[in-house]
């Protein structure tokens, strides 16, 4: 992830923690006063197709996923841990000579794509799980090259297909830049930002990519704290023509401090992780009129939410919270995920 991205629980095992995944599945109910989620556009019941075709990664679990696949902070390897267990799956995989893991995405089926970085300049790897979630191979994606400076602000998101891939790095003075490329031809199209705010949380809809466009926080009043500004949900057809990044199209405000959204598959709905002095909620927003929907999901006490992607199959959501713990679909057992800087299922 970005700089680097479970199921969600009622009751007071979250206390301190903030549960990084919620699985979006028709049976789950989330809490009083909170709708069932079989009407939500990321239900299983309108991806029918996709999951009959689930993969070894996620079958013979309802479709959700078995494992979490996480970059480790150091950078060094990437791990695979059991959902329901927390256990590791296998050995570490170690980065490349002279490289550090930097995000992680899913991509289809069984595999996952990761990006490195070293000598100024991005590559990304395809890892793929054998059937018991081990990892089976890590393979350089050949011609699959971005230029440019990868810190803890850069993102990535990859289309379900596996096909392309989003990435934001950083220029001297903090400007970003918003690389797309694809995975078969290496071929990529280049937007650029003027300083003054960070890219992040990445997702795709289609050739739609959606980013929180997050304004970097200006002085106090005599010395106070710097008040966080409101970010912009942002939209940019990537089918369209490069260059500057104020062609992409401002969408809605979200909450100040928010750092977490998904455009939903079919882009009518951004899903944004919402935090306050008292809860932590999922709710919805209109992508056509800006306004705040229903909330899916939501938890009383302190926390924040600082990462919420998406499976591969666009069913299920995966919520990283602050504190860095990771709940696997239906289990109240944490996975430990506070060593990891960015993580996938």
């Amino acid at each position: 992830m970005a700089d680097g991205k479970t199921e969600a629980r009622v009751g007071t095992t979250w206390r301190n923690a903030v549960p990084i995944g919620v699985a979006v599945v028709g049976a789950l109910v989330i809490g009083a006063g909170v709708d069932t989620i079989h009407r939500h556009p990321w239900s299983p019941k309108k991806k029918a197709a996709t999951n009959a075709k689930s993969t070894a990664a996620t079958q013979n679990s309802g479709g959700r996923p078995r494992f979490v696949v996480g970059v480790r902070r150091d950078g060094d390897a990437v791990v695979v841990r059991d959902v329901k267990t927390g256990g590791d799956v296998g050995l570490p995989v170690a980065a490349p000579a002279g490289r550090s893991f930097q995000r992680i995405a899913a991509g289809p089926g069984d595999s996952y794509v990761v990006a490195s970085y070293g000598t100024r300049k991005v590559m990304f790897h395809r890892l793929v799980l054998g059937k018991d979630g081990r990892p089976s191979t890590l393979s350089d994606i050949p011609r699959a090259v971005v230029p440019g400076v990868s810190n803890p602000s850069s993102d990535m998101a990859v289309t379900p297909d596996g096909t392309t891939i989003a990435y934001v790095t950083y220029r001297k003075g903090g400007a970003g830049t918003l690389d797309v490329l694809s995975t078969r031809s290496g071929t990529r199209k280049t937007w650029k930002a003027k300083p003054g705010a960070r890219i992040g949380s990445l997702s795709w809809a289609g050739p739609t990519l959606s980013f929180l466009w997050s304004p970097q926080p200006r002085a106090g009043v005599r010395g106070a704290p710097p008040a966080p500004a409101p970010p912009q949900v942002r939209t940019l057809n990537t089918a369209g023509p490069a260059g500057d990044l104020k062609l992409s199209k401002p969408v809605l405000r979200l909450p100040a401090g928010t750092e977490a959204a998904v455009l939903t598959p079919d882009g009518r709905t951004i899903v944004a992780g919402v935090g306050s002095p008292s809860r932590v909620a999922l709710q919805q927003f209109s992508t056509a009129t800006g306004r705040p929907g229903r909330v899916l999901w939501e938890h009383q006490g302190k926390g924040g939410v600082s990462r919420l992607d998406s499976d591969s199959s666009g069913g299920h959501l995966l919520l990283a919270g602050d504190d860095g713990s990771l709940y696997g679909p239906d289990e109240r057992t944490p996975v430990p995920g506070d060593d990891l800087s960015d993580v996938a299922w």
